[in-house]
């Protein structure tokens, strides 16, 4: 017997996601007024927050403050979504649905988000892809029908 057929140990879901951020009151702003989550709990003097969904949905973020030059934001420009100049091809993005996506992105607009991608919509789905104050890269998603 392999160890993959006696061992049952699976991954079963996300508890949260983990952020460095390099002003923890400005990225609670900006995820709370900005984004629309709710702020569940903040502990300034440590150095941590955890916001989440209003509705529940999804695994909550923490955002963990960090000193200016352990956070490095992504610095290349994207030629189109999923496609970076860089060795690997790849980058890591946080991908949110959204109700409206177009309310959502003047929101960002607002809020100073650096607008990556404009909204660009298909028969399917509409996206835009915007950095959080660290240069946490995201991309916002509307489903039609959703």
């Amino acid at each position: 017997m392999t160890n993959k057929q006696t061992n049952r140990a699976d991954v079963i879901g996300y508890c949260c996601m983990r952020l460095p951020v390099t002003n923890l009151k400005k990225s609670v702003d900006f995820y709370c007024d900005g984004l629309g989550y709710d702020l569940i709990s903040a502990d300034y003097s440590f150095g941590e927050a955890h916001v989440g969904l209003k509705n529940g949905n999804g695994p909550g973020i923490f955002l963990m403050e960090a000193r200016p030059e352990d956070v490095t934001p992504l610095k290349f420009k994207f030629p189109r979504p999923f496609f970076v100049t860089s060795s690997t091809g790849y980058v890591t993005m946080i991908e949110l649905l959204t109700n409206d996506l177009l309310a959502l992105h003047e929101r960002m607009i607002q809020a100073g988000a650096h607008i990556e991608q404009e909204p660009v919509f298909t028969n399917d789905f509409g996206y835009f892809t915007f950095f959080d104050p660290d240069g946490h890269y995201i991309r916002a998603v509307e489903e039609k029908g959703a």
